[in-house]
């Protein structure tokens, strides 16, 4: 019973279903109104096809020339094609029905007509065939216009016609003037690009095309970036909307439109967002974030922040800057950015009210007074406890945006964190214990630091070597502080090879040590040249006969060049040859140096404020880092200011170029990622070890150079001592 019960229920169901299908087919379709929207051509000789564009025109009806009923040779919903009849007269066309009267518009019998056009769609400047009768045989040249603005004639025949579309012609009837006569044909619809945005992006960037003339249908649009075809996701006549190619390269973006191709803006492919640094790590709603990084988007709409999943607009925006203020309720999560839908990760953001968003300075030493600057700290210093690397430091005062700390006394490098009942924030960077301490020497110390003291090197065991014109030395300074002679003998002057021992030297301009601690050697004298000393104390000649031999500095793979003034930079090969790389004037107290692509950054005068380059690849020459007025200024390289008369300049072992600024007293950093100058140490004139903050130089300074473990060490000679600047 039950399954006879369930077959009935099925079979009714079924029956159902196709009673209600049918009463669908049964239904009656839902006619357009009938409305008439343009008509073309609107002139020509009885027997001329005219076409009439609406809606509902498959309802019964007839189309009159005045008072004669015109041939229909095609018909359907939204276009009929009717032939002009013969003996027709000028004056109104009509469509007539049973009921109803439509007005088209005026037709004008006349030899001259605009049967049609091709192509029916393009871009300003492209031809369009324009064929019709009655165009030749004219008293004056035929004229062509689209949408009401003249266009250009190539040619004309009496059936044919080739013109270019005006530029911002827009879409419109094409029409032809003859004789004072006019035939206005079909409409042109006209393709324009007009802006793109974003202009930057990569694979996977949805980009919107504004223009005119695009096709409602979204596979009736073909776009390609620089080549490569990209998916249409939105279209209407005035916009797209697309996602640039996997295979997405640089180039303009392109729309193709019935055959039709219309080129717009150049679209960057440029690489993914990276950030760097998030500040704060922690904090209430209201407090300013910083995102620093690389990649970004100067236009603050196209870099979208989130907290957690939760947007926060961007307030401002540069390639290596957002600014931000936190939206709070956020809850516990990553800091993300999409610039132009490309993503990248930042750090853990902790939603509560203890944050802290500037540490100054952020290095120092054991007793260096720190002010922590942020939100929600107690006003009562003693509820604030904070540690450096695990240990607590003394809180000297406080308010609720701001501490002020005292370093402990067994200071190491590492996380700062302030801590408050149960809440944590962490500082955005390590606070570093790093500062200036005299290796050796020292005001008064009587050594041999002084005047002559021309170059500083320093080995893979961190020896530091100094070399001297005036006795023909170079002595070397153990990471302890004893000075001995190294090589040469103290005023004796000569060019013997062989030991140590047995060796002399000239007037002693550069040294230089390779990562097997080779050391070159380039010296003025009788015969101007470049030494050898291998790591065993031979002493050779590795290049004679040199004019001016100055500075001598090593790429990467350890090749040896070297300045010579007015004659510029020379590279040195193990086989005595030789390569000029730059034919220019060079500082002869400014040591060059040379990144890893192999382009070189030096000082083209002994007082200029600003570094130039010479390409790697092409070897051209250029004004890179700084203005030519000097100052003290960071910011981006090319607003940049420095002193006048740099010293040299190193890459350290991020990758960052350093350049000692000795009028300003200052290491400035220039980060080749982001273009941004910024000091890595500001001190001033004296002598004083300590803190960054607390350090004090001559303005004397004749070099400086890099240990392998990052320090760095700097020729003091006014002080007469040699520096080390240690950076953990």
């Amino acid at each position: 019973m039950k399954k006879i019960i369930t077959y009935l229920f099925s079979l009714v169901l079924i029956v159902s279903i196709g009673l209600m299908e049918a009463c669908k087919k049964n239904e009656p379709q839902i006619e357009r109104p009938l409305a008439i929207s343009s008509y073309h051509p609107n002139s020509g000789n009885a027997g001329t096809l005219v076409t009439i564009l609406g809606t509902g025109l498959v309802a019964k009806g007839k189309v009159m020339f005045g008072d004669k009923e015109a041939e229909v040779l095609n018909f359907n919903d939204t276009s009929l094609v009717v032939r002009a009849p013969e003996s027709g007269q000028t004056g109104k066309m009509t469509f007539v029905t049973t009921d109803k009267t439509i007005e088209i518009g005026n037709y004008t019998y006349q030899s001259l007509s605009v049967h049609s056009f091709y192509p029916m769609n393009g871009a300003s400047g492209m031809q369009i065939r324009i064929s019709g009768e009655g165009f030749g045989n004219t008293n004056a040249p035929a004229e062509v216009t689209v949408n009401g603005v003249k266009a250009s004639i190539v040619s004309v025949s009496d059936t044919l016609i080739v013109a270019e579309v005006p530029e911002k012609a827009g879409s419109g009837p094409v029409a032809v003037m003859v004789n004072g006569k006019t035939s206005t044909g079909a409409n042109f619809r006209f393709q324009a690009v007009t802006t793109i945005k974003p202009l930057t992006g990569g694979a996977g960037t949805k980009v919107t095309i504004s223009g005119e003339g695009f096709e409602g249908v979204l596979t009736s649009n073909l776009v390609d970036f620089n080549g490569k075809t990209a998916k249409v996701l939105e279209a209407t006549a005035t916009k797209l909307v697309v996602e640039a190619p996997d295979d997405v390269a640089t180039g303009p973006v392109a729309v193709t439109i019935n055959g039709q191709k219309t080129v717009g803006p150049l679209f960057t492919k440029v690489p993914l967002p990276i950030i760097e640094s998030v500040t704060p790590l922690s904090g209430p709603k209201g407090l300013d974030m910083t995102i620093n990084g690389i990649n970004f988007s100067t236009f603050p709409d196209e870099n979208i922040v989130t907290i957690n999943g939760v947007v926060a607009p961007v307030k401002t925006a540069t390639a290596n800057k957002l600014t931000l203020i936190i939206p709070g309720g956020t809850g516990d999560g990553k800091v993300m950015i999409s610039v132009n839908d490309q993503k990248a990760d930042g750090p853990q953001f902790k939603d509560q009210n203890l944050g802290i968003t500037v540490v100054s300075p952020a290095t120092g030493l054991a007793g260096t007074k720190v002010t922590i600057t942020g939100a929600g700290f107690s006003s009562v210093a003693t509820e604030n406890i904070v540690t450096f690397n695990g240990v607590a430091a003394t809180v000297e005062s406080a308010t609720e945006t701001s501490l002020v700390v005292i370093t402990p006394a067994s200071l190491t490098s590492g996380q700062l964190v302030v801590k408050r009942a149960a809440l944590e924030a962490r500082a955005p960077n390590e606070f570093l214990r790093a500062g200036v301490q005299t290796l050796f020497g020292g005001p008064g110390s009587g050594n041999n630091i002084n005047y002559a003291s021309t170059s500083i090197a320093v080995d893979s065991k961190g020896n530091v070597y100094v070399s001297n014109r005036a006795d023909a030395t170079i002595r070397r300074i153990t990471p302890d502080g004893n000075m001995t002679v190294w090589a040469g003998t103290p005023n004796v002057f000569g060019n013997i090879n062989g030991t140590l021992a047995e060796a002399t030297f000239g007037s002693i301009n550069s040294i230089v040590i390779d990562a097997n601690d080779n050391m070159y050697v380039s010296e003025s004298s009788s015969s101007a040249i470049v030494r050898k000393i291998t790591p065993d104390g031979t002493v050779s000649n590795y290049k004679t006969g040199l004019s001016y031999p100055g500075q001598l500095f090593l790429n990467k793979a350890g090749e040896v060049y070297i300045t010579q003034l007015y004659y510029g930079i020379l590279k040195l090969y193990a086989n005595g040859a030789t390569d000029r790389v730059f034919g220019g004037s060079v500082a002869d107290f400014c040591r060059p140096v040379i990144d890893a692509a192999g382009n070189i950054y030096y000082l083209n005068d002994d007082y200029n404020p600003f570094l130039s380059m010479i390409s790697g690849t092409g070897g051209t020459t250029y004004e890179y880092i700084g203005q030519s007025n000097d100052g003290y200024e960071d910011g981006p390289r090319q607003s940049a200011r420095f002193g006048p008369g740099l010293v040299g300049a190193l890459i350290d072992q991020e990758g960052n170029l350093l350049i000692y600024d000795k009028w300003n007293y200052s290491i400035r950093k220039y980060n080749f990622s982001n273009g941004e100058v910024s000091t890595m140490m500001k001190a001033s004139n004296g002598y004083q070890d300590g803190s960054f903050d607390q350090a004090k130089f001559s303005a004397a300074v004749n070099g400086f150079a890099m240990g392998r473990d990052g320090s760095i060490y700097i020729l003091d000679l006014n002080n007469s001592a040699v520096r080390k600047l240690f950076l953990r």
